[in-house]
């Protein structure tokens, strides 16, 4: 079976996104970069090891990823920690 989000789940993501381009934006981006074999911020069980779609949007909800201000970056926010 395939990831799915509910709606409501769906309508806090845009939330946390900062709207639907946004989010759109930010998960296609990062998607790119995990399928380019850039490392995951998050732990995922084996069942979703390569569902770079569950893996992008389960950092977004633990706070890993943003959108940078040009609209076209992901930030990742273990990185600003360092």
């Amino acid at each position: 079976m395939a990831f799915a989000l509910d709606y409501p789940e769906l309508e806090g993501l845009f939330e946390i996104a900062g709207g639907k381009f946004r989010l759109t934006v930010l998960l296609q981006r990062r998607v790119n970069e995990l399928v380019a074999g850039s490392p995951r911020l998050v732990r995922v069980d084996e069942k979703h090891g390569k569902d770079f779609i569950y893996i992008a949007v389960q950092e977004l909800k633990q706070g890993k990823i943003a959108l940078a201000a040009d609209n076209q970056t992901v930030e990742k926010t273990d990185e600003k920690k360092k």
